[in-house]
């Protein structure tokens, strides 16, 4: 294996088909006469595409089948002709600069031709790095010594986005975060757009595993043979906040109807009367203008017809005392599977308020959310100002 050239932070290798190369594998090129080099990340596998080997390539192609020629060449000649085909281009990414035994920042230094070339093993590396990790969870195996992948969880705090191409098992991941996480003590709420998380309660053979008691499942609007426990709100628990968000940013209730909405949730909120039922008398009742009695009216129908609020308090759920029960770790799945755009953004905008008051008044430990598919139903900037605020709570 040699460097073939270098352009910015990546470097180009060439090296032997015979030599086992793997997408993530990392590197040392290490220049002896400087006792200095560089560990690089292997992020693209290529073949060489030299005009002469392309060349050959294609008159072979061309000729094949229209003409019978007899090439007469040893097969040591052959072999080799093969291998040169075969060479293989490896794009490598700057990582990290070696000097004097000590692992920096990389400076722009660039190794020779001549350096040495030569894998790192990942248990090596992690070692080199000081970063060996107290919590770590283990996702899978690297496929290119075989090594286990592990994640440490303290590193999971902030914000990660796992991407990936369709089938290359991103859920997959998640759900192993997830329950090293809750391995870990730790209390997470998963916004479960498939219905994938709740099966974590049991075995492959259909038994209860060991998460069976420390993961809940709430489905709002569930149908009546579902096993999982019905999602409702009180309006007084949703909030001002929320309920605007839903009625003018999902809805879309145009800004003279937002202005009595608000007016109306004030006056019914002082009298202690805050309720749907109590909602559609006064807008019936008030002397407003056709146009926004009619705006609001459609608009409440629309929530009504979610079936996930209610005026019972006993019927209500309260995500602080599902919380409390997680003792020891746990989590909140919230089934969205099939649910309206309307449900979908009543149900996260009210959770994620919620999770947010409670870290800000301190009665709630620091916990994780998993949000699949989150673009599906909280807008970009939504998603942002949340992750921002709940990341320096905690």
């Amino acid at each position: 294996m040699q460097i073939l050239s270098k352009s910015g932070n990546e470097i180009l290798l060439i090296y032997h088909p015979s030599e086992r190369l793997e997408v993530g594998e990392s590197l040392k090129i290490f220049d002896e006469s400087e006792d200095r080099g560089l560990i690089v990340q292997v992020i693209e596998l290529n073949l060489v595409d030299l005009p002469g080997i392309l060349e050959d390539i294609v008159r072979q192609e061309a000729v094949k089948g229209r003409a019978n020629i007899r090439e007469i060449v040893s097969s040591e000649y052959q072999r080799m002709v093969t291998d040169i085909r075969n060479m293989k281009i490896a794009r490598a990414k700057i990582r990290f600069e070696l000097r004097y035994g000590e692992i920096l920042p990389w400076s722009g230094w660039t190794p020779s031709r001549s350096s040495k070339i030569e894998p790192i093993k990942v248990e090596e590396l992690i070692e080199t790095l000081g970063i060996p990790g107290k919590r770590n969870i283990v996702a899978g195996k690297n496929i290119f010594d075989g090594s286990e992948f592990k994640v440490n969880a303290y590193d999971l705090q902030g914000i990660n986005v796992i991407v990936g191409k369709k089938g290359t098992g991103k859920s997959h991941l998640a759900k192993t975060l997830l329950l090293g996480l809750i391995d870990y003590g730790a209390k997470v709420v998963v916004f479960d757009i498939n219905d994938e998380y709740s099966s974590l309660r049991y075995t492959l053979n259909g038994k209860p595993s060991d998460y069976h008691d420390k993961i809940k499942t709430l489905e709002p609007n569930p149908p009546h043979d579902s096993e999982y426990l019905p999602l409702k709100f009180t309006l007084s628990y949703i909030g001002l906040e929320v309920f605007y968000s839903i009625m003018v940013d999902v809805l879309k209730l145009p800004d003279a109807s937002a202005a009595t909405l608000r007016e109306i949730w004030n006056t019914l909120k002082g009298s202690g009367n805050l309720s749907l039922g109590e909602f559609y008398k006064m807008i019936q009742q008030r002397n407003y203008s056709p146009r926004v009695t009619e705006a609001i009216y459609r608009r409440l129908k629309s929530i009504e017809e979610t079936n996930i609020i209610t005026d019972d308090t006993s019927e209500e759920t309260r995500i602080e005392d599902l919380l409390e029960e997680l003792e020891g770790g746990g989590a909140l799945i919230i089934n969205l599977k099939a649910k309206s755009i309307v449900t979908q953004s009543i149900v996260v905008q009210t959770i994620t308020t919620k999770l947010r008051e409670l870290l800000e008044s301190g009665k709630s430990e620091p916990l994780f959310i998993f949000a699949e598919e989150a673009h599906l139903y909280l807008q970009r900037t939504v998603w942002l100002d949340l992750v921002t605020r709940m990341r320096h709570l905690g």
